[in-house]
């Protein structure tokens, strides 16, 4: 039966390195990993009081819902339990726990704070919906939360006619009179000022013609459809085969780059070993596609799924007022790094890269000081920086960072030092030398690269 209780949601604070979700729940009891703040609130737990454990972060993929390529942030319950003592301490409580077999997942009305206490009230439908979902095994309606203001202007796209005819197609086994296309849409609905529109139809013709390479009106882009013959109005959707990933080797490397054998072997050692280094390179040694061909053997394949590659330009060139993006957050947001490190996350079993090309030029100090921090993995906690607000941010084990730099840039001698707190550092110089082609044509004055290891 339901009570007036309050429920409480609290953070599992399990990372991959150290699990205390296995410890609370075998040890029976929660406790506060983090400041002492929250330690009034802790202290007002009551016996009896329903209590869950919950990690909080943000997600892309796999929703089951359609954000249209958003971000949305998911709890994820992990463990139910009912309190059975409190130390007034401030930090710890016992609890019986009953670990779930299977995680549950809510999205949107989620709290990324240690602690969180939700009451029961008829008013608020969101804290009923959560208790219900959390304790009561009701499902989460999806739709009532994206009809709410707020994640509706968030998530909202606008359909098109070109959204609209592709999803008709694909249900009418992708072919159909353009009449009955016209029929569907109308019947559909989901196009704005539909009905107050007099030549929507012609514009639905367009569209099809628009993306239709078969079409004199074919704009050069996306060749979606297709005429079926000059003599009928039979459309239809175009078979995309799937773009299929090149295959990528470090022999293809090594003779791209001419880069030494021996060479190639320390600098992967030194990142497997490190997880993070900088490549630091004298005025001529290498060009950009040094470093992401280099990821790019590594994962025997040209992935760039699995690879971010960002360039620091000499000064910050930010998509978004800096009153919109803090400078802190350019890293963040304009990169997608932490949906980076979730994918990661989610995919233990392969290896992710950030390249990070001209690390040492002046605005890194004011771009990205905190998230260089987060590098220096034996520090590495699971609280975010408040400045990170909702988003929660793990850099996993699967996850490399390879850093990039000239030594001729303009740069700070006082950045270049701090990075080598932080980083492995790899020195890359030209050896001009006679080489001998596979063909056994002399190549004279070959540009190769060697390694000199910092001292």
């Amino acid at each position: 039966m339901k009570d007036n209780r309050p429920s409480w949601f609290v953070s599992d604070f399990s990372d991959n390195k150290n699990d205390q979700l296995s410890q609370f729940i075998t040890g029976g009891y929660w406790e506060n990993q983090c400041s002492d703040q929250l330690g009034d609130l802790i202290d007002t737990i009551k016996v009896g009081d329903r209590i869950a454990l919950k990690t909080t972060h943000n997600r892309k993929s796999r929703i089951p819902f359609e954000t249209n390529g958003k971000v949305v942030s998911v709890m994820e319950i992990t463990a139910l339990g009912v309190v059975t003592g409190n130390y007034f301490n401030r930090r710890k409580i016992d609890v019986n726990w009953i670990a779930l077999s299977k995680k549950k997942q809510w999205y949107f009305f989620t709290f990324i704070r240690s602690v969180w206490k939700v009451k029961p009230n008829p008013q608020n439908w969101m804290s009923q919906a959560l208790i219900d979902f959390t304790f009561y095994d009701q499902p989460q309606d999806y739709q009532r939360f994206l009809n709410e203001p707020y994640w509706q202007k968030r998530f909202h796209k606008e359909v098109t006619y070109r959204d609209e005819i592709v999803a008709i197609l694909k249900d009418f086994n992708g072919e159909a009179q353009l009449s009955y296309i016209q029929e569907m849409i109308l019947k559909r609905n989901k196009i704005k000022n539909l009905k107050t529109n007099p030549g929507w139809r012609a514009e639905v013709r367009f569209t099809l013609q628009k993306f239709s390479s078969d079409s004199k009106s074919f704009a050069k882009g996306e060749d979606l459809f297709y005429r079926k013959s000059f003599s009928s109005d039979v459309w239809g959707l175009r078979n995309k085969a799937k773009v299929r990933t090149e295959s990528y080797s470090q022999e293809k490397f090594l003779a791209e780059s001419l880069m030494e054998t021996a060479k190639y072997e320390e600098i992967s050692n030194l990142l497997k070993k490190d997880k993070s280094i900088i490549l630091r390179r004298s005025p001529g040694v290498g060009k950009s596609f040094m470093a992401k061909k280099l990821v790019f053997s590594y994962l025997k394949k040209k992935d760039e799924n699995r690879v971010i590659y960002c360039v620091l330009p000499q000064q910050a060139i930010i998509s978004k007022p800096l009153k919109e993006v803090p400078e802190h957050e350019f890293l963040l947001e304009t990169w997608g790094f932490i949906d980076f490190c979730n994918r990661a996350i989610e995919d233990q079993q392969n290896s992710y890269y950030l390249i990070i090309d001209g690390i040492n030029r002046e605005n890194i100090n004011t771009i990205m000081p905190d998230l260089l921090l987060l590098f220096k993995r034996n520090s590495l906690k699971n609280e975010m920086d408040p400045k990170y607000k909702a988003q929660r941010l793990l850099i996993p084990d699967n996850l490399y960072f390879i850093g990039v730099m000239d030594a001729g840039d303009r740069c700070l001698r006082l950045i270049e030092e701090k990075l080598k707190q932080y980083f492995t550092f790899v020195e890359l110089e030209p050896l001009f030398c006679n080489s001998t082609s596979k063909t056994g044509i002399p190549l004279t004055g070959v540009r190769n690269y060697g390694i000199v290891s910092p001292n």
